[in-house]
């Protein structure tokens, strides 16, 4: 890094009783610290980003999972219930496993298909 000063600027410099080299030294290591202290922030940034999307997402599954209680509340009274819910069954009844398996492994697919713009169930 290359700092020029003017005679003006020198001048002001040392009546602060600085010479230039330390002032220019003083300089070059506020820019270490900002630039140290910049990278500091950008990785908090990505931390703190990360774990907000993984909150964000439990907190998807557990609101897809009180879905799944509602869903089966209502067939339990005969309401009508939603095309994936009545795949998730026909899964469930198939191969054995627990329904709640296949909703989340449904929730999955359901959120991709969301993004690619499909339409979903």
């Amino acid at each position: 890094m290359v700092i020029s000063f003017e005679e003006k600027d020198r001048a002001v410099i040392e009546s602060k009783g600085i010479t230039i080299i330390e002032f220019k030294r003083g300089l070059y290591n506020l820019k270490k610290g900002i630039d140290e202290t910049l990278k500091t922030l950008k990785d908090m940034n990505d931390k703190i980003q990360k774990v907000w999307n993984v909150c964000v997402e439990k907190l998807l599954e557990a609101v897809d999972s009180i879905r799944l209680v509602f869903e089966q509340i209502s067939e339990a009274y005969h309401y009508q219930t939603s095309r994936r819910y009545r795949i998730v069954k026909v899964f469930s009844k198939c191969t054995g496993l627990d329904m709640r398996v296949w909703w989340n492994f449904t929730f999955k697919i359901r959120r991709w298909l969301a993004r690619s713009r499909c339409k979903i169930m």
